[in-house]
């Protein structure tokens, strides 16, 4: 093998490991702690809290629009959307990058491009960190996509950094349910 092929083959390598492991690792940034209330904005301009959502198991997707492993993470939270009642399991996508700039109008945009390039609604709820990042620093320090899943009383009963299959997800959410 020449050299010129060894480069060229360990270049290729290494974009394929950085390919993969920003699609199963997620987008990372710095370590937190979890389990307090919060309050975000919705893309309709209303103040909300997490412990509004209380009585249903809900399912938190701390995420980014300039996250590609985030991206992702919408077909999986659609099968969740498409297969569990609204009345047992809720939803709520945060993008907690505003304090690096991302806005109400791109995570509007992003939701727009799903509908009109992959013909696939997102049906649940958006919505804004503020821009101290008080729910990145709370609950996606460690990176994004990170999902928590909080019971019926906004116990944690779940969470993981990094993309995660509906499967999973469905496993953790059968659970939950069973054990009503």
């Amino acid at each position: 093998m020449t050299i010129s092929a060894i480069k060229k083959l360990s270049v290729t390598f290494l974009v394929f490991l950085f390919v993969f492991l920003s699609i199963f690792t997620g987008c990372t940034e710095k370590k937190g702690n979890a389990g307090e209330d919060f309050s975000f904005t919705t893309l309709d301009g209303k103040m909300k809290h997490l412990n509004d959502f209380y009585g249903r198991i809900i399912v938190l997707d701390c995420m980014a629009v300039n996250c590609q492993p985030c991206m992702f993470q919408m077909f999986e939270l659609k099968k969740v959307s498409e297969n569990y009642s609204t009345n047992n399991v809720t939803i709520l996508s945060i993008d907690v990058w505003v304090s690096s700039g991302e806005t109400a109008s791109m995570l509007q945009d992003t939701i727009d491009a799903f509908k009109n390039q992959v013909n696939m609604t997102l049906d649940w709820t958006f919505g804004l960190d503020d821009p101290q990042g008080t729910i990145q620093n709370t609950y996606a320090s460690a990176g994004v996509p990170t999902l928590y899943i909080f019971d019926k009383k906004g116990n944690i009963y779940y969470s993981h950094v990094g993309y995660e299959d509906y499967s999973a997800l469905a496993s953790q959410l059968d659970q939950m349910l069973s054990k009503v």
